[in-house]
Order: structure tokens, then sequence, then C-alpha cells
């Protein structure tokens, strides 16, 4: 799926911004080959309001930032706020919200970090990911690089890791996948965490009025409860 455009918009005389995301559900998605999902329809929405052209594509999370960072794309989509971004992006106002849970194969486990053990548990979430940045600086026993919500699974099938960090909804979306959708899995709370659009600074520094817009236009396109537009 990597590098498969999902959606454009050409406005005439106007400079195409080039976007990239990542299949996370229910976020950004590709199902029956349509593009799914309430962060891409809220992009969608507010590009369309600015009247600005666009394009966006499929990539790898790990591959989309270092596309931002070295000024091949403009934005990506959708990911949270960290110190390490801040450095070569801004990013817009919240589109959605990430509910983060560790999954079980067995019985609950005190996985959280601080329990004194935390650390013999083996662990994975999705390479390149929010999460999976978050709990490597926690200093937790990450060694799996799985780079979707499926191989993730995978590996909980596998009783290859102890647990597996995902949000709720893309974990249901997996298992209805594997047709394990009646299965009980054990779970416990690791947070929530807001995601947007991180434009480059580079970017924003060309068109400086840009941003302000588009969170303009953004904020009309949301909706509270999370519904599709």
């Amino acid at each position: 799926m990597l590098g498969l455009t999902l959606f454009t918009m050409h406005v005439t005389g106007k400079e195409v911004v080039q976007l990239a995301t990542h299949d996370a559900y229910p976020y950004h998605y590709v199902e029956n080959e349509l593009v799914k999902g309430n962060v891409i329809r809220q992009v969608q929405c507010a590009f369309s309001r600015m009247e600005a052209p666009y394009r966006a594509e499929f990539d790898s999370w790990v591959e989309a930032e270092l596309k931002l960072r070295t000024g091949k794309l403009d934005a990506i989509f959708a990911v949270a706020q960290s110190d390490a971004r801040m450095r070569y992006g801004t990013l817009s106002i919240p589109m959605a919200r990430k509910h983060l849970y560790w999954y079980f194969s067995g019985a609950e486990m005190d996985i959280n970090d601080n329990n004194p053990l935390y650390k013999k548990y083996k662990v994975a979430a999705e390479f390149g990911s929010d999460e999976w940045f978050d709990i490597k600086r926690k200093g937790y026993n990450v060694q799996m690089k799985p780079r979707s919500g499926n191989a993730l699974l995978k590996l909980l099938l596998g009783h290859e890791v102890d647990a597996i960090l995902i949000d709720e909804h893309e974990f249901e979306h997996e298992l209805a996948k594997f047709k394990l959708q009646n299965t009980n899995f054990s779970r416990r709370e690791y947070g929530t965490i807001e995601l947007g659009i991180l434009f480059s600074k580079a970017f924003l520094k060309k068109r400086p009025t840009f941003l302000e817009a588009f969170n303009t236009a953004a904020s009309n396109c949301i909706v509270a409860d999370d519904r599709k537009l």
C-alpha cells in the first residue's frame, strides 16, 4: 500500500500541498479500494473549504516523517505532538483522539512503568507510531518492529510478545479480519493522545498564513462526538 495515492484536489494556479498518511483504522485507511476514515474526511473538508489543492498518499510512519524532515513533504497526518517533532514541524488543531490499551492474550499483567518489574515483559507497538516512540522512551522491552496493526496482532496471537499497545478501535478492526471478534482478550488502559496534521516549518515559512486558515477550516469540519461528517 506504500506510495498509493489516496486523493487529490487541483485548483488552477495554486501550489499543490504534498501530504502523506499511514494505514491506521479508523482514522485513515483503504477498504475495498475506497479511501475511508474520520481524519481523511476532515482533511478533505478543510482543504475543500480553503480551495487549496493537495495530493496525499500512504507511506510508512518512518518514511513519512523522514520525507517531512527532508522537505519532500509539506505535512503528515495524523500524529501527536512531541518535542522531536516540534523541532521541524507545527501541529494543527486536534482532529482525532487515539484511545490506547495494552492487550494480553492471557490474564492481565501489571505492565505499568511504575512497576519495578515492567521491563521484563516483552511488548510491542506499531513501529514508528506515536505509541512506539512513547514506550521506547519509557524503557519498555521493545524488540519487534511490526509495521501494521495486522502484524502487531499476529505477534500477540503467536505469543511472541506478552502484550501489544494499540488503539482500541484498530484492535477490534484487526480482530474482525481474523474472525476473532468474539474472542475475549484482557486489556489495560494506557491513555489517550490527540492527533493532528504536522506541517513542516519550511512549508509554513513559505506560507505563513496557511496554518491559521487550515485550523479555522478544520474546526468547522470536526464533529464533537467523532461521527463521520
